[in-house]
């Protein structure tokens, strides 16, 4: 979820029109790629991110970063203003990005300094709280469906 929902649905469009529906000879799953272009374009505007989501891993950076700045005073921790749980996703998507900007730029300050035991801990907890962002994505993740995509045929899995 690192990317607008809109960019990734305008994406999605792009694909199909560029490089998809140009490709394929039969006229039917042609005119179904270009059914799914207009289902796309009229739920973009419908959907959005979880809120849930968002404020949940909002608060997770947060408190990160609250302990970071405790354990090692002087760290180039940036007030980031909160967008509120009751802000629009794009609002929030926002936030976000602008405290990963943050955590980013600890890492850079905290990598130097990496072996004073003050700075490790607080490396060891930005490490696992990556991990723990990587994990819920994973969880969230659907498998890809690589033997479908690569013989064409649309199995149930899909």
């Amino acid at each position: 979820m690192n990317i607008p929902l809109a960019r990734l649905i305008d994406g999605i469009i792009a694909t199909l029109r560029a490089d998809v529906i140009p490709n394929v000879a039969d006229s039917y799953a042609r005119g179904q790629a270009v059914a799914v272009i207009d289902l796309l374009n009229n739920i973009a505007p419908r959907v959005e991110w979880s809120h849930a989501t968002l404020v949940g891993r909002i608060a997770d950076k947060r408190r990160l970063l609250d302990e970071v700045a405790a354990l090692v005073p002087g760290l180039p921790v940036a007030d980031v203003a909160a967008a509120g749980p009751d802000a629009a996703a794009a609002a929030l998507a926002a936030e976000k990005a602008a405290l990963d900007a943050v955590v980013g730029d600890v890492v850079a300050a905290l990598w130097p300094r990496r072996g004073e035991p003050p700075c490790a801990e607080a490396t060891r907890r930005i490490r696992a709280h990556l991990q723990d962002e990587m994990r819920a994505e994973m969880k969230i993740t659907r498998k890809p469906l690589f033997a479908e995509i690569a013989s064409g045929s649309g199995g149930a899995g899909a």
